[in-house]
C-alpha cells in the first residue's frame, strides 16, 4: 500500500494528517459520512440481487426491440416515427441498465464479502511504567460489538483490589472503556464503540477505589489498524 493510502486510512479514521490536498479532504469526508450513515453497513435484502437483475434483463429485451423496431420496413416504421415519445422512455432505460448493473456488481460484492467480517490488528508496546511489556491484539466487528483479543507478556498479575483497565480513544481524546483483567497473557475484551472511529488502544492500572475513571497509569499502548 503506498503512504498516500495509509494516510487516507489514517485521515478516515480520525487522526490528523498534513500530506492532504483540500479536494482529497472534501473526497474523504463525504466517504466517511457515507460510512458513518448506519444504512451503509446493513446486510442487503436477499431478494434484492434477483430484483435488479431481473430489472437489467427487461431493459435489455427493450433495448433489443427498440433496435428491431428501428430497422423495420418503411409501413411498419412510420408507425414508430408517428410516436416519439415512445423512443424516449428507452433511451432513459440504457442509463437505468447501466445504473441497475453497476447495483448488482456491489449487491454480488456484499454477499461475497458478508462472510469476512470487518477486522483491525494492532501492535501494543510498554511505556515507561511497563518498559518490557509488549504483544499484540485482534479486533474483530460483530453483531454485539467489536471483539478485543489481546495477547501480552510483561505484565505482572495484579489482585487484590488492583487491576488492569483497557480502553479505546477516539481523535476527540474520548476514552471508551473496553473491560478490565488481572494479566494479559490471554485476554478478550468487548467494545460497543466502532473502532473504526475509536482506533487507539490503551491499558491503565486502575484500584477498586470507587473512582471509575482512567487512572493515566498506561502500561500498554497501541493504534489499531485495517486488516487487508
Amino acid at each position: 500500500m503506498s503512504a498516500s493510502d495509509n494516510d487516507r486510512i489514517s485521515y478516515l479514521s480520525g487522526e490528523p494528517v498534513t500530506s492532504l490536498t483540500p479536494r482529497e479532504r472534501a473526497e474523504l469526508d463525504e466517504l466517511r459520512t457515507l460510512l458513518e450513515t448506519p444504512a451503509a453497513w446493513e446486510d442487503p435484502d436477499p431478494a434484492l440481487e434477483d430484483l435488479v437483475v431481473n430489472a437489467v434483463a427487461r431493459e435489455a429485451e427493450a433495448e433489443r426491440a427498440s433496435a428491431t423496431a428501428q430497422v423495420a420496413p418503411p409501413g411498419r416504421r412510420r408507425l414508430s416515427l408517428g410516436a416519439p415519445w415512445r423512443r424516449r422512455p428507452v433511451i432513459a432505460m440504457g442509463g437505468l441498465a447501466t445504473a441497475a448493473a453497476i447495483v448488482v456488481a456491489l449487491v454480488i460484492a456484499l454477499n461475497a464479502n458478508s462472510s469476512k467480517p470487518l477486522q483491525f490488528a494492532l501492535v501494543v508496546s510498554g511505556t515507561p511504567l511497563a518498559p518490557g511489556a509488549h504483544g499484540s491484539a485482534t479486533l474483530t466487528q460483530t453483531e454485539s460489538g467489536w471483539r478485543v483479543e489481546l495477547k501480552a507478556t510483561g505484565l505482572p498479575h495484579l489482585a487484590n483490589g488492583r487491576y488492569y483497565q483497557a480502553w479505546l480513544k477516539n481523535s476527540a481524546g474520548i476514552l471508551v472503556p473496553i473491560g478490565t483483567f488481572n494479566d494479559a497473557q490471554n485476554v478478550t475484551l468487548w467494545s460497543g464503540a466502532p473502532v473504526t472511529q475509536f482506533r487507539t488502544f490503551s491499558v491503565t492500572r486502575q484500584l477498586a477505589n470507587g473512582n471509575p475513571t482512567s487512572s493515566g497509569q498506561r502500561v500498554l499502548v497501541g493504534i489499531a489498524h485495517p486488516v487487508h
